[in-house]
Parts: structure tokens; C-alpha cells; sequence
């Protein structure tokens, strides 16, 4: 079926109807995202208009190679990543000499890149290598080793598999790897329940000189394996720090120069993403990319920070979003009081605290409790605080809001 431009603009009126409804519903962030869609049609129905062959003979396009705005695709050199990287390929030489690779458990925050190392290290020693020598499965889509084993048996179309039985399946592995070094990448590990995580190890463990590479947010997934398995596994452990500013830059320039058409960014636009992006990878990308993409789709032949902050305001709504859904009823009543009345000092925000808790019946928390509180909110970036040091005092506190 084919739309025109005049079902674009259907489509994007109704959209907006709907954001409207939402927004008078208080559904702010599902109001936005509705609201992005009605734009987006908005451009499909302008770009239907566009006369394709002055398009095609006056190169418009801004993005050269969209595969290499994907954070998913290893693009040149890990920066920021040197140290890691080295350590990481200790951990694999041994597959190139025909000997079993070390375990290694790559841990840190979203975005640090542990995926993109993981996988960089392991193309890098297959290319280097007589024949394929490891594969990689997402253990948030596969979490049982039936699963597993099934990603694995697809990805090295090993025949005669077909039987819906863990162990014929873990047979047909080993006789299909014949004894040789392998290396499975298992990203998302901490998701399955604990039970099927140990499945999951001590099957793949039991396959003769296969060594794992477990991909999780932090070692808490380790300790909480049984005793027999961790010892088995014993895992190097590499730990990765979010990516700094500077790297962040350097990441974004590096993918710029390949991705999008000579002079159609700036390093400025590039280090406004890599500011907001707090240390995650994959978010600066994916700002990029969406940004590149809409400069794109409105006929523009360069970046903007306009257009940045036009992708960066739903990210920081979703953010923000998501550290209010992890306060406590009085963190948030905190919250809601500074941000209606910011600025305020201290002392007013825990009147209007204590004011609104008495005239909704909840027990108000002890001046040291909000104290601990006040902290808690401006490191999780929600509150800012100047002045005076942290107490109901002359301290000013203002709301930090997803818009600037």
C-alpha cells in the first residue's frame, strides 16, 4: 500500500489530537512522543513533494553511511577503550595458538561499550584465525541454555539439530565444534533468573576448550552464581567506567567523518551531544543519528543545535522519567514541592514539605531525614543546591526539569 502526501497529513493531524489529549491527561512524555510522530509524518508529507530528480542531482543527502550511526557497528579503532582492549585480547591469544581462552566478564554501566569491545576483540582474533571461533548471543532474547544453544546452532548452521531436547542439541554443539578453541559472548547475562544463568554457564562449560565471554551491568550477577560454577568459570574480571566528555567527542567525530557529508557538522554540535549523553555511548550515537536523520528529512544540509536540542528534549524527559520512578513517596514529594515553587530556600521547601504531608495524612520524615534526602535528589541530578551547606536552612534549591 502506498501513502501519499495527503495521508501523511491525515495521519499527522490525528496525532496531534491524540499528543493534545494526552497532554490534558498529564501523560507528558507519551504526549511528546505522539507529538514526534506528527512531525515525522509532517516530513514524510513535505518530503512526498520533493521533486526526486533535482534530489538526486544536487546531493541533499547528509548521511553518507547510516550503518555506521548504528552503535551496534564497530567503526575503526575502540576509543578510550586502549587498556581494556588489551586485556581482553590476553584473554583470547590463547585460541590463535589452538589452546583454550581464559573466561573473561566484562562489566559496567549502559553504554561504556563492553558489547562493541566484546565483539570488536573477537572479529579481530577471527580474522586472524583458520576458521570461525566464537559467536554472540544476547542473553535477554535467549535466556535458557536451550535457548543458547539454539542461537548458537543458527549461527554456525550445524545440521541435524532439530530435536527439541537440551542435550542432543549440546551434542550436536560439541561435534560440530570437534574439540577446537571457541568462544561464545553471552551480553546480557544478569537477565535470566539465577537458576538458568548457572545452566547457562555449566552447559556451554562443558563443551571441551570453550571459553565465555559474560557481558553484565555490574559483578552482583557473579557473586550470586553457585559457589562450583563461579569457581569454574572464574572469569577475568574487566571493569569499564562511562566514557568521559572528551571521548565521547572523539567517538562522535570519528563516526561524523565517515557517516555524514564532509562540512555538515561542527565539533560544537558534537560536543553539545557528547555533554548531554552523561557518559553513555550508545544515547550520543543515537542522538546523532536521529539528528542527522531529521536534518535530513527537513531538507537541511547541515547539523544545528537547534536540531540537537530538538532530539535531546524527549531523551531527557525519558531520563528524567526514570530516576522520579525510582524516588520514594517522600523523595518525590520533595521533588513535585521545589519544582511547582523553584527557586526556594531550604528552610521554604521543607515548610511546603511538611505542609503538604500533614494535609494529606503521611508522617513527615525527621529534619536529618531531609537532609539525606536534599543530597539524594541533587546527585541523582533532579535538584540543584547553592549556598549554604545542605539542611532547611538558607540554602537555594531549584528544580532541575527535562527542559533547559
Amino acid at each position: 500500500m502506498t501513502f501519499g502526501a495527503s495521508d501523511y497529513k491525515i495521519a499527522a493531524e490525528e496525532h496531534v489530537s491524540a499528543a493534545r489529549e494526552l497532554y490534558v491527561r498529564q501523560r507528558y512524555v507519551l504526549a511528546h512522543y505522539v507529538a514526534g510522530l506528527a512531525v515525522e509524518c509532517m516530513l514524510r508529507a513535505y518530503r512526498g513533494r520533493i521533486d526526486p530528480v533535482f534530489y538526486g542531482r544536487h546531493d541533499l543527502y547528509l548521511i553518507e553511511d547510516g550503518n555506521l550511526l548504528s552503535p551496534e557497528t564497530v567503526a575503526g579503532e575502540l576509543i578510550g577503550r586502549q587498556a581494556h582492549v588489551e586485556r581482553l585480547r590476553i584473554c583470547l591469544a590463547p585460541v590463535l595458538r589452538g589452546q583454550l581462552p581464559l573466561n573473561a566478564w566484562l562489566c559496567g554501566p549502559p553504554g561504556s561499550g563492553k558489547t562493541l569491545l566484546a565483539r570488536w576483540a573477537v572479529e579481530g582474533a577471527c580474522s586472524s584465525a583458520a576458521s570461525r571461533i566464537g559467536v554472540y548471543v544476547n542473553c535477554w532474547q535467549h535466556r535458557s541454555l536451550y535457548g543458547v544453544l539454539q542461537a548458537i546452532i543458527d549461527q554456525l548452521k550445524i545440521l541435524g539439530a532439530e530435536a527439541q531436547d537440551t542435550n542432543i542439541k549440546l551434542d550436536r554443539v560439541r561435534q560440530a565444534l570437534r574439540g577446537r578453541p571457541f568462544v561464545v559472548i553471552l551480553d546480557e547475562i544478569d537477565r535470566p533468573m539465577p537458576a538458568q544463568r548457572e545452566e547457562i554457564i555449566y552447559g556451554l562449560l562443558s563443551l571441551p576448550r570453550c571459553a565465555l565471554a559474560c557481558i553484565a551491568n555490574g559483578t552482583q550477577a557473579l557473586a550470586m552464581i553457585d559457589e562450583r560454577v563461579r569457581s569454574r568459570l572464574s572469569p577475568v574480571v574487566i571493569q569499564l567506567s562511562p566514557y568521559s566528555a572528551k571521548e565521547l567527542e572523539a567517538i562522535l567525530t570519528d563516526r561524523a567523518r565517515r557517516a555524514l557529508a564532509p562540512d555538515s557538522w561542527t565539533p560544537a554540535v558534537l560536543k553539545r551531544i557528547a555533554t548531554a549523553a552523561n557518559g553513555d555511548a550508545r544515547v550520543a550515537i543515537q542522538i546523532l543519528r536521529q539528528a542527522a536523520a531529521s536534518a535530513e528529512m527537513s531538507g537541511n544540509t547541515k547539523l544545528t543545535t537547534c536540531l540537537v536540542e530538538r532530539c535531546l528534549r524527549p531523551w531527557r524527559l525519558v531520563q528524567q522519567e526514570s530516576r522520579l520512578a525510582g524516588l520514594s513517596e517522600h523523595e518525590r514529594i520533595l521533588f513535585d514541592q521545589a519544582k511547582q515553587h523553584s527557586p526556594l530556600r531550604a528552610s521554604e521547601l521543607a515548610r511546603r514539605y511538611t505542609a503538604y504531608c500533614q494535609s494529606h495524612n503521611i508522617r513527615p520524615m525527621a529534619r536529618r531525614t531531609f537532609t539525606k534526602y536534599l543530597s539524594r535528589l541533587s546527585a541523582a541530578g533532579l535538584l540543584e543546591t547553592s549556598g549554604r551547606p545542605p539542611g532547611p536552612g538558607g540554602q537555594i534549591v531549584r528544580a532541575i526539569t527535562a527542559d533547559p
